[in-house]
């Protein structure tokens, strides 16, 4: 199975924010956000950094679907895609974007690595604090470099991660 490389998924979120999001972060044109459901938004900032992020990550690991939500918004069935691979990527381009549209800086950029139903990694990047937090199961979790701990019984050992 193929090794991927955690930093260079890290790079990818960070060049997704930095090239389509940030720019537009209280700078958002006329007809640049649209209701895609009743009262959840999207962006043009999403599709675009959805597209990066999928670009991306498809040539890190060929063969292995990339399920964004702006592509299952608009088909719904790629997530099945997701649920039959061997290794599949889940994509949040803008986590967030209602904030985002209201000019609050808590957002982020978000992918998870799949490996047959079970999350084995993941990313969460916020631009607005330049803040990365990465997990890999058997490496645990990290803000930058800073290891992330709970205590025993904490609500973290409580959280799962799995394609439906």
């Amino acid at each position: 199975m193929t090794r991927v490389d955690p930093d260079a998924v890290a790079v990818v979120l960070r060049e997704a924010a930095e090239t389509a999001i940030a720019p537009r972060f209280r700078a958002l044109a006329d007809g640049e956000v649209e209701e895609k459901a009743p009262g959840e938004v999207v962006t043009v900032a999403d599709r675009e950094a959805e597209a990066i992020i999928a670009a991306r990550l498809a040539a890190m690991l060929p063969g292995a679907p990339v399920v964004g939500e702006e592509a299952v918004s608009a088909a719904p069935s790629l997530l099945a895609a997701a649920r039959h691979a061997d290794a599949a990527w889940l994509v949040d381009p803008l986590d967030g974007t209602a904030n985002f549209v209201n000019g609050d800086p808590h957002w982020a950029v978000m992918v998870a690595l799949v490996r047959r139903g079970e999350t084995v990694a993941s990313w969460l990047y916020r631009h607005t604090d330049g803040r990365l937090y990465a997990a890999e199961r058997g490496a645990g979790a990290w803000c930058g470099t800073v290891r992330l701990t709970c205590a025993a019984g904490g609500v973290l050992g409580m959280l799962r991660g799995a394609v439906l």
